[in-house]
């Protein structure tokens, strides 16, 4: 697993300053797997909306939500919207029994009722693709060469026909370059 360090050290900071955060991103960019760092699935803060037993627990919402203490986490929050109002009742709670992550896509439906609803104690994290700095700076010229973070590519000649300018030979056009 790659270590996150600067998304571990936002979502921290973020809890310790707000009742609610929502690290938000595209699909497969890792919020699943740095939420289960903070909890982990099996345990009874853990909701997983894709998960019919989950779902199951959360059939009265209230009943289950309210006894929780600690951080919960509910994954996949875009697909029971009407949740919100409840964080938020929740949220407010004196003394604060319990935090809030919840983990969800970024689009703008989501964002404009989990900002309506949850405004002034929802943070948002936004979560993107791996850094260079998630990696390490000696995997800096292995991937840089090889394009990302993908499987390595097998070894021979590609076509680089986006490269503008000549070839060694001074000619304008598709270059053939061997793999480093």
């Amino acid at each position: 697993m790659i270590d996150r360090k600067t998304d571990i050290q936002a979502v921290r900071t973020a809890l310790k300053r707000s009742r609610v955060v929502a690290i938000l991103g595209p699909r497969q960019c890792g919020k699943t797997t740095l939420a289960r760092g903070f909890v982990p699935p099996d345990s009874l803060n853990y909701f997983d909306l894709e998960s019919p037993a989950s779902l199951a627990r959360l059939s009265e919402p209230e009943t289950a939500l309210r006894p929780l203490q600690g951080l919960v986490v509910i994954d996949e929050i875009q697909r029971r919207p009407e949740l919100f109002p409840l964080l938020r009742v929740l949220a407010d709670r004196q003394p604060l029994p319990a935090r809030f992550l919840i983990l969800g896509n970024a689009s703008p439906a989501l964002l404009r009722q989990s900002s309506e609803t949850l405004a002034g104690r929802l943070e948002t994290v936004p979560l993107e693709g791996f850094r260079l700095g998630d990696l390490g700076a000696g995997f800096q010229d292995r991937h840089w060469l090889r394009g990302g973070t993908g499987p390595r590519p097998r070894r021979g000649r590609i076509h680089r026909a986006s490269l503008p300018g000549p070839d060694d030979r001074g000619v304008h056009g598709p270059a053939v370059v061997p793999l480093v």
